[in-house]
């Protein structure tokens, strides 16, 4: 209390988002002057927090207000209404009984002095608030998604269409192609299935100068990307003119309240798709040709890392680096390494170019030199005898993926047909069909050679065998390079 008698305010106003004015936070102190006057203080501070969620308990307005609460510099807060401080539950509790303790009062215009039993209910009330407006978001955008819009960021190869409807009001989602940046898709996705690595495509790229999809350079995972995720250029389904929504939710640091870039993967039985054929970028040839690449690279990359699986043809290739600027020497014309950065970015002076036999001769030879040995040929025969076990178990777990998947087309179908019956028998249902029959037979024939004892693993062999065979291969370590089972890894 001041020596006038006049007890000091502190004006707290706050709005979540840009589509409020500017000016909302502003407004709302400006509108508490009437109840100050009424309550005889005096303002000593103003705290505003503008286009912050009052579900962040991190703001630096309500932070500096709190800090002058514990320094027992104010004895009342004023606001437009207690959401403005807090809308959590938790939040909302912890502050009725933080500003108690301090000896502060709480004045809204909404409420009027917020006692403890306003506080309760304020926390149910911005609890079940909550819930509903999750609620409602979800349900615009699967209805947004459902009339063909886009809920998500923008992929790349689009561009956003701005449009109005009859109100004069934008529509959000709207997406069209973007031909010069689609044309690049469907380059990517030749490359691919062309042989070419991720690693190489991204190179290609980034010589090129062609910006990656969020600018910077372009990288393996921003091509290769996680098939279960549906993620990376070669995985959205967009591409094939099906939209794929819900896939993943995402979780909030309950400390902090941000959305974290974690996120849960949900059931594909959760997931919503809806054809856009309108957004077609690649053929279902090419997609698929692409899905074949890549699950016949993965039988020799399970276990490694995704620069070893995507392995360049020549035999140093990645292992040389320019002592000038750190790039990689790449092979330049036919014989011959070269600094990178040098022939291909211009950012190095180190022109020394490095003949490509004699190197490779002497690096081959100093490597047979350390690998015949006693202990590297136990360590062949038993990671061979390793490998050979793990591969008798894959062909059991792909029959059980491939039960789950079946199941789930039946379930799929069944909708569909059911669709199709009551008379929506448009050419996008259609090809859905189509597209889950041909999957469907597919799966089918896989499991019939699996039973049939057509894909089988390498038995195993005695260590006699298996040791003649590492001398073997070591002694003619050029050939055993250049093997592409070898290759892979």
């Amino acid at each position: 209390m001041t020596i006038s008698g006049q007890r000091r305010v502190a004006l707290y106003g706050r709005h979540s988002t840009a589509l409020q004015t500017a000016t909302s936070s502003d407004d709302q102190v400006a509108a508490c002057a009437p109840l100050v006057n009424l309550l005889g203080g005096r303002v000593v501070a103003t705290w505003l927090d503008p286009e912050i969620s009052g579900y962040r308990r991190d703001r630096p307005g309500l932070r500096g207000l709190l800090a002058a609460v514990e320094a027992g510099e104010v004895d009342l807060i004023v606001c437009e209404s207690l959401d403005r401080l807090a809308r959590d539950a938790e939040d909302v509790a912890w502050l009725g009984k933080k500003l108690p303790y301090h000896r502060v009062q709480l004045h809204t215009i909404s409420e009027g002095r917020v006692d403890e039993i306003k506080f309760a209910v304020a926390g149910l009330m911005g609890a079940i608030f909550l819930k509903h407006l999750v609620d409602k978001t979800l349900r615009g955008m699967e209805a947004a998604v459902l009339a063909g819009r886009f809920a998500g960021g923008r992929a790349y190869g689009y561009k956003r269409v701005i449009q109005l409807d009859a109100k004069g009001e934008l529509v959000r989602g709207l997406l069209a192609i973007d031909e010069a940046k689609a044309d690049m898709v469907r380059q990517i996705y030749r490359w691919f299935a062309g042989g070419l690595s991720s690693v190489d495509i991204a190179t290609l790229l980034n010589a090129e100068g062609i910006p990656a999809p969020r600018g910077g350079e372009w990288n393996a995972s921003t091509i290769r990307g996680d098939p279960k995720k549906l993620v990376g250029i070669l995985n959205n389904p967009l591409y094939t003119g099906r939209l794929v929504w819900k896939r993943r939710h995402w979780r909030r640091d309950p400390d902090s309240e941000k959305r974290e870039r974690r996120y849960q993967l949900r059931d594909p039985s959760e997931w919503i798709e809806v054809a856009v054929p309108d957004l077609r970028i690649v053929d279902d040839s090419d997609f698929e040709a692409v899905q074949a690449e890549m699950n016949a690279r993965k039988r020799t990359t399970t276990s490694l890392p995704l620069a070893q699986g995507n392995r360049k043809k020549h035999l140093l290739s990645g292992l040389i680096r320019c002592s000038c600027c750190g790039s990689n020497y790449t092979i330049s014309g036919k014989d011959y390494y070269r600094c990178a950065g040098q022939k291909k970015r211009g950012t190095c002076d180190n022109r020394l170019s490095v003949r490509k036999g004699p190197l490779e001769e002497a690096s081959l030879t100093a490597i047979q030199h350390d690998l015949l040995t006693e202990k590297h040929v136990r360590l062949f025969i038993a990671e061979y005898e390793r490998e050979a076990t793990r591969l008798a178990r894959i062909d059991s777990h792909e029959a059980d993926t491939a039960r789950i998947r079946l199941q789930q087309l039946e379930r799929e179908l069944g909708n569909l047909y059911e669709n199709l019956l009551a008379g929506i028998a448009t050419p996008a249902l259609r090809q859905m069909i189509d597209e889950r029959e041909k999957e469907k037979a597919r799966l089918i024939s896989r499991a019939a050679t699996v039973d049939r004892g057509v894909v089988s693993p390498p038995s195993l062999s005695t260590p006699s065998v298996l040791q003649a065979q590492f001398r073997a291969r070591i002694a003619d370590l050029r050939s055993t390079l250049q093997d592409p089972a070898v290759r892979g890894h």
